[in-house]
This record gives C-alpha cells, sequence and structure tokens, in this order.
C-alpha cells in the first residue's frame, strides 16, 4: 500500500509573486517574456491556435467558466463555494470581467488557492484484506482501470509546429486517452460517465472536450452549446467545480481529480453526485501540455 499525498500553499503572497513563482514551470527566459502574466499569456495562444485552425466564439468559454463556478457552489471543499456572481461577469465588461492577457480574462482563470488531498493505492492482495475486514466486497472499491501518459516538448511554439496541418492542437492528448480507454476496456469516451479536467483556463477545458473524443476537433463548441458537459447532461465535466470553480491548488489538484473521481464512482460525492456514476476519468497536464496523464476509475 502507498499514501499518494499532493499540497499546495500559495495564498501567503500576492497575485504578481504567485505568477512568477508559476511561470517558472515555462521556459523561463524562452517562452512568455513579455507579458505580465505568463501562463494565461501561453494559454491565450492556445485560443489563437483554435481560432487559427477552426475559429472559435469565446462566449463558449464563459460558458464552461460558468458551469464550474456553479458546480463549485455544491462542493462544499470549493473555494468560490460563497462568492456571488453578476451576469456582467460572464461579458467581454472589462468591469466585471477583466482582461489578463489577449482573450484570457479574469473568469476564464483557474483560482490558484491552498489545499492537499490524499489517497491509498492498494494491491489487490491489500485490497482484499481491507475489504474483508470492513464488510464490503472488492468490487465496491473503486480502481484504477486504464492510464494513458504522454510527454511533449517542453515549448509551446515547439508543440505547434510539430501538430501544423493536424485538426488536433495537441495529438498526443487524444493518445493519452485512446491508451487509458484501452487499457481499461471501453472502445469510446462516451462509455463513461464523466471526467474530472485540468481546467487551469477555461480554454484547457475546451482543448480538452474535442481531444478526448466527446466532439470531432474543432467542434468542443457543439458539446457546451448542447449542455452535455453540464450536471445534467449525458457527459459531466467538472461535477467539483474544477480549478476554476472548486480551486487549484497546484500540487494537489492531480490527487484530488483522483479522489473526486473515486467519490463519483462509489456514490460518495455528495451534491456533486453524477446520477449512477460507475467508470469517471481524469485529464492532468503540466506545463502548456508538456506533459499528460489521464487515469479512469471505476467500479465492478
Amino acid at each position: 500500500m502507498a499514501a499518494v499525498l499532493g499540497l499546495e500553499y500559495m495564498r501567503n503572497v500576492d497575485g504578481q509573486t504567485g505568477a512568477e513563482y508559476l511561470g517558472a514551470a515555462t521556459w523561463k527566459g524562452v517562452e512568455a517574456t513579455n507579458c505580465d502574466y505568463p501562463w494565461p499569456y501561453m494559454f491565450n495562444q492556445i485560443i489563437d491556435e483554435y481560432d487559427a485552425r477552426h475559429g472559435i466564439n469565446c462566449d463558449h468559454l464563459k460558458s464552461i467558466s460558468k458551469i464550474n463556478f456553479d458546480n463549485g457552489r455544491r462542493n462544499p471543499n470549493a473555494q468560490t463555494r460563497a462568492w456571488q456572481f453578476k451576469p456582467e461577469n460572464y461579458t467581454d465588461s472589462d468591469q466585471y470581467n477583466p482582461v489578463i492577457e489577449g482573450r484570457v480574462r479574469k473568469m476564464d482563470c483557474g483560482q490558484i488557492t491552498d489545499g492537499a488531498a490524499c489517497v491509498f493505492l492498494a494491491s489487490e492482495k491489500a485490497a482484499r484484506a481491507y475489504a474483508a475486514d470492513n464488510g464490503l466486497r472488492l468490487q465496491d472499491i473503486p480502481r484504477i482501470k486504464g492510464w494513458g501518459h504522454r510527454s511533449a516538448p517542453i515549448s509551446l511554439d515547439s508543440k505547434l509546429k510539430l501538430s501544423a496541418g493536424n485538426p488536433l492542437i495537441f495529438p498526443h492528448v487524444s493518445q493519452i486517452m485512446t491508451d487509458a480507454l484501452g487499457r481499461a476496456g471501453f472502445d469510446n469516451v462516451t462509455a463513461l460517465d464523466g471526467l474530472e479536467t485540468h481546467d487551469c483556463f477555461s480554454i484547457t477545458e475546451y482543448m480538452a472536450i474535442d481531444h478526448i473524443g466527446l466532439t470531432a476537433p474543432g467542434e468542443s463548441w457543439k458539446a457546451i452549446q448542447e449542455g452535455r458537459i453540464s450536471m445534467d447532461g449525458d457527459f459531466p465535466i467538472n461535477a467539483s467545480g474544477g480549478l476554476i470553480g472548486l480551486g487549484h491548488p497546484v500540487g494537489a489538484t492531480g490527487i484530488r481529480m483522483l479522489l473526486d473521481c473515486a467519490n463519483q464512482v462509489t456514490g460518495r460525492a455528495g451534491a456533486c453526485q453524477i446520477k449512477d456514476a460507475e467508470n469517471m476519468a481524469t485529464f492532468n497536464l503540466g506545463g502548456s501540455t508538456t506533459t499528460c496523464v489521464s487515469l479512469i476509475v471505476g467500479v465492478n
């Protein structure tokens, strides 16, 4: 058995200092050298790339943010659970939703915060013993059914050049989901009941939607517009609130996603529960998708 712990302590510094700490994960001195906030600047380039390849309506990004903030209000662990918003917060109002970098506005951004999460990973032998001691069946304990992992060049520009002419901006992201689904024995992502994804910015979730295969490349907007990713849709994304609505304690986020998926498939997600959830996926990334991981968690 192994304990896997993630934690972060960030709110003891101002936003600019926090941005500089997080900016250390960019290729310092090479990327994002002429901006105030490195990561909003980098992910604005992804918005631009979507626009160049497929076209993009940033109102769909605002819809992602609203869904995740609304989901966060249900979550007792969410940093934003008591925050109040006006309709103007989900517009291009510079007063209520100011620009951070490029087309990335305040409401598009994940909430850097403090937090910690822990899961225990057990061998089948240890899990059987735990089940016997607690009056459970082995199949009642959530397990990692599949996994996928890819790494890519550090610089965003290098990744974009590699995928030039490809409808997918980050083909390696699609590959990790294909790997995870295959290892778990599923043919398509729609066989799952939902996703916890790394929405460090709304465009990151937008990218996840088509890259995991929920829509055709460049058509993430359809899943948003049709209500598929909402709590009452056929494929809820970030029922927890995600990084935007719940919060982004950077070092804890990947473990938190896994824990939330485990809670979903065992019916322990409380007000965030997806009805009849049996199999969930995570998608986590580091840098500008420089390293990416997906886990599929389920019961039965």
